[in-house]
């Protein structure tokens, strides 16, 4: 049973991790908690969401990280009754796991946590995990810089499928934030018997961290938009010049066509039995041609 637990003052942190089968029943036989909230723990994941009781509050939220190109989540979910917070994940949380048993060894750290209500003890957990997302905007801001040293060296069609991968992983990622921006900005005017009245000043702080994290994604989807229009516009270029190229080289050698369809027909034609004409007239038909070029040239066409 992965269950583990701390206790100071008159509040209980328990800790339960690889929850299954026998965490749901030691939650059922230790706590009277809404069966479907229950189910919620043992079901599929879902969006980031707070419920307030008349005992307790449930919160299920998900923090997100990367793997390499790939948004992944944590999501971990909230019991917080008067005395006592229950702290439930699937799976090991890096940063969840670590602030469990630095509050366990750190003496002070302990006091700090625990200092006040419940309610406070949840702001610190949650502060933790929100400050540590705080690593993908990192990760994004050097995933826009690559791609603008890629845009200037001219990876055009690189930089394509690169924008592609940035979009996404935005959108991902606003797709998970929004829902905590619901949750932290109802905790903050949260008014129940069982927290402190004054806790929902401590909330309000991650309600405006989480705001500054949905801001920061609006600034990247914006530079990723302004590169993607900056890429095509090059790409655009690039194209036009090899049109003007392809476009002249046609242009310059239509003379030549011309006299070679002329004289490639089974017919008798002026000049057809005398080879040095004929090649003057080839000769002539070479000067045109570089006489188109330079023209061309000389208006910048090409």
């Amino acid at each position: 049973m992965a269950i583990r637990s701390i206790k100071a003052h008159t509040i209980t942190w328990y800790y339960l991790t690889d929850f299954g089968a026998e965490e749901l029943q030691f939650l059922k036989k230790n706590f009277k908690f809404h069966p479907l909230d229950l189910k919620d723990c043992a079901g599929e994941p879902q969006r980031s969401k707070v419920d307030v009781y008349k005992n307790y509050l449930f919160s299920v939220i998900q923090f997100p990280y990367l793997d390499g190109r790939r948004v992944k989540i944590n999501q971990l979910y909230f019991f917080v009754g008067k005395d006592y917070i229950v702290s439930i994940a699937l799976a090991r949380a890096k940063h969840h796991n670590n602030f469990f048993y630095k509050v366990v060894n750190n003496q002070k750290l302990r006091e700090e946590a625990f200092a006040h209500d419940s309610g406070y003890l949840l702001y610190r957990i949650l502060d933790v995990l929100l400050r540590n997302s705080w690593a993908i905007h990192r990760q994004l801001d050097g995933e826009v810089l690559r791609i603008e040293t890629e845009i200037d060296e001219g990876h055009g069609k690189k930089s394509v499928f690169d924008i592609a991968a940035m979009r996404r992983m935005i959108l991902q990622l606003k797709a998970i934030i929004d829902p905590q921006r619901l949750v932290t900005n109802t905790l903050s005017r949260i008014d129940t018997v069982f927290l402190d009245k004054e806790i929902g000043v401590y909330f309000d702080d991650l309600d405006d961290f989480v705001d500054k994290m949905w801001f920061s994604l609006e600034s990247y989807k914006d530079r990723v938009l302004s590169l993607q229009e900056i890429n095509e516009s090059l790409v655009s270029y690039r194209t036009n010049q090899i049109m003007k190229v392809l476009t002249g080289a046609s242009v310059g050698l239509l003379p030549l066509t011309l006299l070679s369809g002329i004289y490639g027909m089974n017919i008798d034609l002026p000049f057809s039995t005398d080879p040095h004409l004929v090649w003057s007239l080839f000769l002539a038909v070479l000067l045109v041609i570089v006489g188109v070029f330079v023209y061309l040239r000389k208006k910048d066409w090409i």
